[in-house]
Formats: C-alpha cells, structure tokens, sequence
C-alpha cells in the first residue's frame, strides 16, 4: 500500500503538493485505501520521490495497525522540491483516527458484548492456538450465536445467506439480543457436524476477516446456512429438548423473573417449573419464534404444569395434525383456564380451583380435536 501511495506522490521542479490518504482498517489489517486528489503548486513535470517515501507513509501508517475492529485513519502528505535537489522530499503533517461510525442500530443493545467477544477470540487465536478447530472448541453456543450474529450485521454480510436461508436472514436483520437468543435455539438443534463447521469458519472470519473466506468457504457456508434452514421445520429432538429446558429455568429465574426466584426462596423453587407457552413439540411450526425467549416462558408450580402437561397430552394422536393455527387456539385455551398461577404462588387449598380449570380446559381441548381433519 505504502508503495502505490508514494507511485501518487508528484511535486513540480520548485514546487509542493499535498495528498490525504484515507485507509480503512480491520482489527490489524489494512482492507483498503482511498487517495484524495493530489493538490499542487509549480508547473513543469512531476517529479516522484524516492524509497524513502515508502518508508515514511509506512511509519506513519504502523501504530494505528494496532486496534480493534473497523477504523478509517487519514494520512496527509506534504511534499516540496527545493532547487537543487534531485527528488522531492515528502512528510506526513497530519495523521489520525476518523471519528468511527455508530454501531449498527441492529446490534446495539449488543455492541460491547460482542466487540468483548470478538476481541476475546483474537488474543486466544494470536496466543495460544492457530488452528480454528482447537479455537473454536473452547466457546459455547451462546459465544458463537453473539460472534455469528454479531459478525454478519456489523459487516453487513447477511447478503451472503439471503438466498440460502431466507427465514435466519429476516430474523438475524431484526438484529438485537432477541435475535442472538433465537439463533442460539437454531444451533442447538443442529446437527454436532454441522455445530463444528460453523464455529470453525466464523472463528476464521473473526480472526482474519470476512474476505479471507475462498471461494469454497462461501459456498460451505452457504449450504450449511442453508441446513440450517431446513432444521428450522424439523421438530426438536432430545437433545435439543433437554438444553432448551436447561436453559429456560436458568434464565428465567435469573433473567427474565429474578424477583419471583427471590420471592420463593431456594427451597420452596425446587416445586417449580418453567413452562413453554407453545410447546417445544410444535417449534417446528413456528420457526421465528424463539421457543425460549422470555415472552414465551412462565413459571408454574408442579402441581400446575403436570395438570397443563395432561390437557396437551389430551389431544393424542390428533397433535400430529395440528397446525399453527390449530396450537394458537390450544395455547388460548390453555392460558385462558391456567394463567392465575402463571408466575405466581400456588396455594394448595386452591387444588379444587386446578381441578375445575383442567376439567374446562380438557372439554374445549375435545373441541378442538374433533375439529382436526383426520
């Protein structure tokens, strides 16, 4: 870069000339660079400098090389030639950081954890292994939904999957941590292949930026992407099933509903649970909804969810037929008879108010299943 600038660098005999430079970079990268027009005084041929142009451009240009993230740095030269000498001498009057944009508005209830993140991901690529695999072993899911999501909007890359997966790409534009926590869920529901690929081609983005992806990379990123989309109407398994609950009474006793956790104390939460208002058995159904995020989720004592879970189990072989539609008005029904005790305590003398709310529940659930096409 240094020696194309100074290819630029031309001063009349007698002369002088000014040129800025803008280069933008990436983390410890140099992604590209613009030159202004060249400003000059004298007439006559210009006159080009010598190598040690190149050696000033690049002395100028090293210490802004150490950063984080995306950067412009504008460089200003000055060259005069004096009577007599043989070359024009150049000098860098002015060089510094212009004022870095906004973070993307998509990613900016998220910007710090993901700018921690990435930072993170580069001093253990740069000190302790360069193999991607060995790297990207040692983050969870959760570090690679906020590097992924976080990585595609700040880059403006989501152009690269809009074909291939059309639904993440609607979703993930929403951006937001909403967005980070719904990409989560897709992950877990991957296969582990699939898990592995991906975390070792982002970590490859996030250490040497997105252009060091070939030609074949983009096209495997592309087609996993798109895997990825058709897992999004495949029901859970059970392994998914099992981290979506993990993850669920975690988070919302900690995040969405710590004052309830607090109100019942360690002891009386053991008789606790976490309910999926819509079920993760139809997630499939429902594939930009995150099936954990907080609006989703309530707590319910475990005399309440075992009296939820037999009015689902009601419908039978009929849940296999249900349709989105179909899961809303059952999802209706259920919070219409139960929501008293959603995220509130449960009395045992209330036991014969359960009894008459599953009872009404199990008749409008009959309902609903006559009314299912066989």
């Amino acid at each position: 870069m240094a020696r194309r600038v100074t290819r630029l660098l031309g001063v009349s005999r007698d002369g002088s000339s000014r040129l800025v430079v803008r280069l933008m970079l990436e983390d410890q990268r140099l992604v590209g660079w613009e030159p202004g027009e060249l400003d000059s005084s004298g007439d006559g041929p210009l006159l080009h400098p010598g190598e040690e142009a190149v050696t000033t451009v690049l002395g100028a240009l090293l210490p802004f090389m150490r950063g984080m993230g995306e950067r412009s740095v504008a460089l200003t030269l000055h060259g005069r030639h004096r009577h007599g000498d043989a070359q024009p001498r150049w000098q860098v009057v002015e060089a510094r950081t212009l004022e870095p944009p906004p973070p993307p508005m998509e990613v900016a209830d998220f910007h710090q954890e993901y700018r921690a993140l990435h930072e993170h991901i580069l001093v253990e690529f740069q000190d302790q292994s360069r193999q991607y695999a060995v790297l990207a072993a040692g983050f969870t899911l959760e570090q690679i939904a906020y590097a992924v999501v976080g990585g595609l909007l700040i880059k403006r890359a989501l152009v690269l999957i809009e074909v291939a997966a059309p639904t993440i790409t609607s979703v993930l534009a929403r951006g937001g941590k909403g967005a980070v926590s719904w990409f989560r869920t897709v992950l877990v529901r991957a296969a582990p292949e699939e898990r592995v690929l991906l975390q070792q081609l982002w970590m490859k983005v996030e250490t040497q930026g997105l252009n060091s992806l070939t030609v074949a990379e983009r096209q495997q990123f592309g087609a996993l992407m798109s895997r990825l989309e058709r897992v999004l109407s495949t029901p859970l398994d059970n392994y998914a099933k099992d981290r979506l609950r993990e993850w669920a009474r975690q988070e919302y006793f900690t995040l969405y509903n710590p004052q309830f956790a607090r109100l019942l104390g360690t002891q009386e939460m053991k008789f606790y649970q976490v309910h999926h208002l819509h079920p993760m058995e139809y997630a499939h159904l429902f594939p930009k909804l995150d099936i954990n995020g907080g609006f989703n989720l309530t707590a319910v004592h475990v005399d309440v969810h075992r009296s939820i879970s037999a009015v689902w189990r009601s419908l039978g072989g009929a849940s296999e037929r249900m349709k989105p539609q179909d899961v809303e008005r059952a999802v209706e029904i259920i919070h219409r008879h139960y929501h008293r005790w959603f995220g509130k305590r449960f009395d045992p003398r209330e036991a014969s108010a359960l009894a008459n709310a599953k009872n009404a529940a199990l008749e409008e659930m009959a309902a609903l299943k006559a009314s299912l096409t066989p």
